[in-house]
């Protein structure tokens, strides 16, 4: 069971995707958060993984702001035209996510992979979300800000969402 995110007293907690992905997109209620890590009083892990999810979904959704229609098919039909017209804005946000100074971005690890597969057989995650269980572990951080209940899966993490 989730914990309100303003209910965080820790001084670590690890972000799943739509925490950076919804502050990014300006969603006014996440911005206290990033302020609390852009200031140290939060420090944020969050794994390499979560770069290439949040480019994706950050890249939909400049598509489908801009155009009609799926925006998965507009980018399978017009890759190279998408991704010259939404690449340098979504890299300018991961760019800014990057830089802050209180956020770790941990590496994905071939070990991780091991972890992945009994995470997957015992919590019944998936694989992404194994590898960053798998991420949690390796630098000690349980506390995790995630909107996705399947993670309370696993006794051990703390989740906290809005």
């Amino acid at each position: 069971m989730a914990n309100p995110l303003k209910a965080f007293r820790g001084n670590a907690l690890y972000l799943d995707t739509m925490m950076p992905y919804l502050f990014l997109r300006g969603v006014n209620e996440f911005r206290p958060l990033f302020q609390r890590i852009e200031r140290g009083e939060i420090l944020a892990y969050t794994s390499a993984l979560t770069f290439d999810e949040l480019g994706y979904r950050l890249l939909l959704a400049f598509i489908k702001d801009r155009y009609e229609g799926s925006p998965l098919e507009r980018l399978r039909d017009q890759e190279e035209r998408m991704m010259a017209e939404f690449a340098p804005p979504v890299a300018s946000l991961l760019r800014r996510l990057r830089e802050y100074p209180y956020l770790t971005v941990v590496d994905v690890l071939a070990s991780d992979l091991d972890v992945m597969g009994e995470t997957m057989v015992r919590f019944h995650l998936r694989p992404r979300d194994a590898l960053h269980y798998a991420a949690m572990l390796r630098v000690g951080c349980l506390d995790l800000a995630s909107n996705d209940p399947h993670f309370d899966r696993i006794p051990t993490i703390r989740r906290f969402t809005l």
